[in-house]
């Protein structure tokens, strides 16, 4: 290899350190949250009955995997993308879903109806913040959405507004949230998480809910 060589390697070797660096400083504090809401998890079961069922039980596991599953996918995504490149939020969102029902092997139990025509370029942190709520919302539906055990479909959009912020809405086919539910405080780990990941990249969040569905509006700070 002559010594041309070694100097065109020398700035690739830095730029791809970069990727992965950034790829896992994103990483090592998406687990660290992840660890809080784990104990926080904690803390409510300890609060609860002294025996749970084995339903109970496996809800509870499989809300920690879904939250595992979608860090494991942001890592993907993100050790292949230069610093501060934008990322096709729409295509993200798709194939984020897919992934959390693959590897939980909830086919049949939730399907998702992607209403997302048009390209919605974010940033890295918008994006995986916004899969992370997704999957929350997702797992959150599996639970609550229809208690008779139906399965349950999601729809997710995406479009700019009138403003030219980004607008992300989910929503779900159930039941709805109860009449006294306060959209602001209340809810549990799951509801909390929402809440705090959306005020971390100054989203506006916006709940809805009626017989019809519960659905959540994420809109985006304005574009610079």
């Amino acid at each position: 290899m002559s010594s041309a060589d070694i100097l065109t390697l020398v700035p690739r070797h830095r730029a791809e350190s970069a990727v992965v660096g950034e790829a896992d400083h994103r990483v090592a504090n998406h687990l660290a949250l992840l660890a809080n809401l784990i104990q926080a998890q904690a803390g409510q079961v300890a609060q609860g009955p002294q025996i749970y069922s084995r339903t109970e039980v496996q809800a509870i596991l499989r809300e920690v995997a879904g939250k595992v599953v979608g860090i494991g996918q942001l890592h993907r995504r993100l050790i292949s993308l230069p610093p501060g490149q934008a990322i096709d939020l729409v295509d993200y969102l798709i194939e984020s879903s897919q992934a959390l029902i693959k590897a939980l092997s909830l086919e049949g139990r939730i399907g998702i109806v992607h209403r997302l025509t048009e390209r919605c370029a974010a940033t890295a942190e918008q994006v995986q913040t916004i899969a992370l709520i997704l999957g929350e919302i997702m797992m959150n539906a599996i639970k609550h959405a229809h208690p008779t055990g139906l399965p349950v479909e999601i729809a997710i959009l995406c479009h700019c507004n009138a403003q030219g912020r980004i607008a992300v809405e989910i929503g779900d086919d159930g039941v709805g949230l109860p009449e006294t539910f306060d959209t602001r405080t209340g809810g549990g780990i799951g509801f909390r998480l929402i809440r705090q990941l959306a005020g971390s990249i100054c989203a506006d969040l916006d709940i809805a809910s009626d017989s019809l569905g519960t659905r959540f509006l994420l809109t985006l700070p304005q574009q610079a």
